[in-house]
């Protein structure tokens, strides 16, 4: 209890704010050039047929996501609690559709993930930060898993207020470290998570092998208005699916 009082106290530090917002600016800042950079090579490289300079590339912009999530990470949980103007009306059904064909994508079915029958039902939540809530229970099984492919369930149930969706994982961990480098969510997974969830208003609770997050729903007062998904084709490459599994 004193680490997760310790980890929230630094986030809500004033100094730890202001710190964290230039850390956040100069991080943006620097990624944007080099992608941008990126993706210039990326072009000629392509047109000259130079496999190796691709390589090189995808390399950067992997190393890219890892400044861009730690900043993503840094951004929400220094934020303030995110007011009821600032979340959006989602069909459950369609967003855990959404997220569970998302994840099998971003780690080239390294993963799969089986969704369970999803009540029709309208919830209240901010949808990067709900998916990276989630994306971290997977992120940190398959760091742990290293090379293995992963079974992953995804369940819901719906209470008089509210929805728990649990994201489950098929397989035991036996004791021991994460594969690859340090990681925020292997080394301050249970902080992560509930700094997470209290930002949206939700609640998350932490098992062995799985994590249920308690979602408000939608009022009755009022003509809700549903906010639609991205297609395809309006991903990018450091939207949450990428950001959190692109490197696995």
């Amino acid at each position: 209890m004193d680490k997760e009082n310790d980890f929230t106290a630094f986030f809500n530090n004033d100094f730890a704010r202001d710190f964290l917002s230039c850390n956040d600016y100069t991080v943006r800042r620097a990624v944007t050039g080099i992608s941008a950079s990126c993706e210039l090579l990326r072009g000629n490289a392509e047109k000259n047929g130079d496999k190796k300079s691709r390589e090189l590339i995808d390399c950067i912009m992997n190393m890219c996501c890892e400044l861009m999530r730690n900043a993503e990470l840094s951004r929400a949980l220094s934020s303030e609690k995110l007011d009821e103007a600032d979340l959006v009306t989602v069909r459950a059904a369609a967003f855990l559709k959404d997220f569970a064909k998302n994840c099998i994508s971003a780690t080239g079915g390294r993963c799969t993930v089986e969704l369970k029958e999803v009540p029709d039902v309208l919830i209240r939540t901010e949808k990067d930060l709900l998916r990276i809530l989630l994306l971290g229970f997977i992120r940190k099984c398959m760091m742990e898993a290293g090379d293995e492919k992963l079974p992953f369930v995804l369940e819901c149930s719906a209470k008089l207020k509210t929805l728990n969706i649990t994201v489950r994982c098929l397989r035991t961990f036996v004791d021991g470290g994460a594969f690859g480098s340090p990681d925020v969510f292997g080394k301050f997974y249970a902080e992560v998570c509930h700094g997470l969830a209290d930002r949206t208003g939700a609640s998350a609770e932490i098992a062995a092998h799985s994590l249920t997050v308690e979602i408000p729903l939608t009022g009755d007062s009022g003509t809700a208005i549903i906010e639609a998904f991205p297609t395809e084709s309006e991903a990018g490459f450091f939207e949450p699916f990428s950001l959190m599994l692109g490197d696995i």
